[in-house]
């Protein structure tokens, strides 16, 4: 039990940083978009993180999850209020599955050629895909973090930071 504690704990880290930023973003900072460094906005990218953890959390009641399903209208894209109560959701989601069982089996769909449309089938479990929604999120929370230093402004420290790189510093401190 005290490793699922710990996973949840973790798992809620992430959502816990995506709140910091969007508490910390003017609504103009994240609906802009700094070309030609970043082509899309801070809003854009949150959207896409949140997108993941819904597609994660349909996908979980009906054994099927579909990355490609995108909301790329959502309100989460344009608003930071938006934003943070998709997480609240997500967050209310994350405590409740740890209730069940991590093995569950999932089938996940996902796009996997720019060239022509080919959506990529393959087995996972419920906690192999919290994992890569997890990951995928701190990604974008790196490139959310450029984009917010191209403004002028800065984030936490270890805000889009992978947490094995957060090891390897604290180690080599």
């Amino acid at each position: 039990m005290l490793s699922d504690n710990q996973a949840l704990k973790s798992h809620l880290e992430t959502i816990e940083q995506a709140r910091t930023f969007l508490q910390h973003i003017s609504h103009h900072a994240y609906q802009k978009v700094m070309a030609p460094y970043v082509a899309s906005s801070a809003g854009a990218h949150m959207r896409h993180v949140i997108d993941h953890y819904l597609a994660l959390k349909q996908g979980a009641k009906e054994g099927v999850v579909d990355y490609n399903q995108r909301h790329r209208d959502s309100d989460a894209a344009h608003s930071t209020t938006s934003a943070l109560q998709a997480w609240d959701d997500i967050e209310s989601w994350l405590v409740s599955v740890y209730q069940n069982d991590m093995h569950t089996r999932l089938t996940v769909l996902s796009e996997t050629s720019v060239k022509e449309m080919y959506v990529d089938e393959v087995s996972s479990t419920l906690g192999r895909e919290l994992l890569f929604v997890s990951s995928h999120a701190i990604h974008h929370f790196s490139l959310l973090a450029i984009i917010f230093s191209l403004q002028g402004q800065t984030t936490p420290s270890l805000f889009g930071v992978a947490p094995s790189t957060a090891t390897y510093q604290r180690t080599h401190a």
